[in-house]
């Protein structure tokens, strides 16, 4: 009876602050920023690094320069380091090119046009051609396509960031839409990028600041040259060359979030309790790999070992791209590319047994698997992806277009549906994951039909490829409290 009466109600703390600065790095080098972070409250996704391009005076002109449309100012980040002490809780190399497909790969192009371009400054748009488009007679949009006609998926210039011009005409009428870079730092758009697109250490949680007193906590950042991410339509590659834009203004906007003392004490009594208070999160490790140059039409076999010595491996993407100076084809994706080849297959062999029963051949297959690992859909427009001979003998897509085949990412999941981070994933031993692969490149595909005479349909994909793997592994910090202070030691 003595509960009927029992009107106490058990209200958490729920009453915090945030308090945002702004930083200025401590150090600063050729590209490279390192910022130094307070040990008040918790940090997590929303805190955001901001930078400006500016262009190089006498590099171009101001109306020729701008960040990519596909992946914008998230392609400019080369490297991003989170520390505490010599402990490195996430160091990930070409994060702006892995951050592109994961973190905005599921998301549809309208919606990516919408919501990431007001900090990556991206905007992208597809459209399928209502009449012929090329030099068809019959054409209402001539110079659209050098090879399509009525249901052929093109880039849609005036929609998009950047106008790159009629493909089948020299690439007459270039104009940059919105943004362009001046040489005015005054007149440019600022870059934010939020820290969850950069370490997955901040993804679904916030980190403890306030429980790491004796430690330094730095962040550094690394910016690729302007050849990754700037497309400069002066330049017949659309692409700017390495020393045409700077990156300036680089601050660091955070957010450190306080909670009640209550929360924060109880955080402090898992340090105290037997193990410590343990985080757990992804890290992502990058492998560097290359694929000889091959025979068109003739197959080419390979192996690639992948070393993740007794790590949990959650997910791994191998993203290639045609190891050539970047052409004109190029223009649309710059460095988010992950080139395709018209017929490839991939198994992965993990402690002696092969993941697959036969290897993954089929380019729906391929693409259900991208699904598991990406944790939705790929929303590309189908030719992005899809590069076979159905895609460019139908005339959906062509080379010159600058959409075949330039997101077809190879991934395998290896995750086996447990909640968390560690325990997810798969435990590999001392031996390492090896990768099959095999491809039969196209030569070149000219195109006899006379109402397309311009040129190949399709360029050779025979060329050599560097190939990186991106390999989602679980990695923990453990913090725990000892008489001579706080004590931090992060592993795999």
């Amino acid at each position: 009876m003595a509960n009927l009466f029992n009107y106490d109600v058990n209200l958490q703390p729920a009453v915090m602050d945030i308090r945002s600065e702004t930083l200025e790095p401590i150090s600063t080098s050729t590209n490279r920023y390192v910022f130094r972070l307070d040990q008040a409250g918790q940090l997590d996704s929303n805190s955001v690094l901001l930078f400006k391009p500016q262009r190089i005076t006498g590099k171009s002109d101001n109306d020729s320069l701008r960040v990519n449309p596909v992946g914008g100012g998230l392609l400019a980040i080369k490297r991003a380091t989170l520390q505490v002490g010599d402990y490195v809780l996430n160091d990930i190399n070409d994060v702006g090119k892995i951050s592109h497909l994961v973190d905005m790969g599921t998301i549809n192009t309208s919606n990516n046009s919408k919501y990431n371009s007001h900090y990556f400054l991206n905007n992208a748009h597809y459209k399928s051609l209502d009449s012929g488009g090329s030099a068809d007679a019959n054409a209402t949009t001539n110079g659209e396509s050098a090879h399509g006609s009525a249901g052929s998926i093109i880039y849609d210039r005036y929609r998009s960031a950047i106008n790159f011009g009629q493909p089948n005409n020299s690439f007459g009428g270039k104009l940059v839409n919105n943004c362009a870079i001046t040489d005015d730092k005054s007149k440019n758009h600022q870059i934010g990028i939020p820290l969850g697109n950069l370490f997955p250490c901040l993804k679904g949680q916030e980190l403890p600041l306030f429980l790491f007193q004796d430690y330094r906590i730095l962040l550094t950042v690394e910016f690729h040259t302007s050849e990754k991410w700037v497309n400069d339509i002066a330049d017949a590659s659309m692409t700017a060359a390495a020393g045409f834009v700077s990156v300036e203004d680089v601050k660091l906007q955070v957010d450190y979030i306080i909670y009640p003392s209550e929360v924060q004490n109880q955080l402090k009594e898992q340090t105290n309790s037997q193990g410590g208070l343990n985080l757990a999160f992804p890290d992502i490790i990058k492998i560097e790999k290359n694929i000889p140059s091959a025979t068109a039409n003739a197959e080419q076999s390979l192996e690639h070992r992948i070393g993740m010595d007794n790590k949990e491996v959650h997910k791994i993407y191998m993203c290639k791209q045609f190891s050539r100076v970047q052409n004109v084809h190029d223009r649309i994706y710059l460095n988010a590319r992950c080139d395709g080849v018209n017929q490839e297959e991939y198994n992965v062999n993990i402690d002696g047994v092969d993941i697959f029963q036969e290897a993954k051949w089929n380019p729906n297959s391929q693409y259900n698997e991208t699904t598991n690992c990406l944790g939705g859909e790929l929303n590309v427009p189908r030719p992005v992806y899809f590069c076979d001979e159905n895609t460019y003998m139908s005339r959906l897509a062509d080379t010159n277009g600058g959409i075949l085949g330039k997101m077809k990412p190879l991934c395998l999941d290896l995750t086996n549906g447990n909640a968390g981070v560690v325990g997810a994933g798969r435990q590999i031993g001392s031996y390492p994951i090896i990768w099959k692969y095999k491809r039969k490149p196209t030569a070149d595909v000219p195109n006899t039909a006379s109402a397309h005479p311009n040129g190949n349909i399709v360029e050779s994909m025979s060329g050599a490829m560097s190939a990186d793997y991106f390999v989602y592994c679980s990695r923990s910090a453990n913090i725990t409290s000892t008489p001579c202070g706080t004590a931090v030691m992060v592993s795999y």
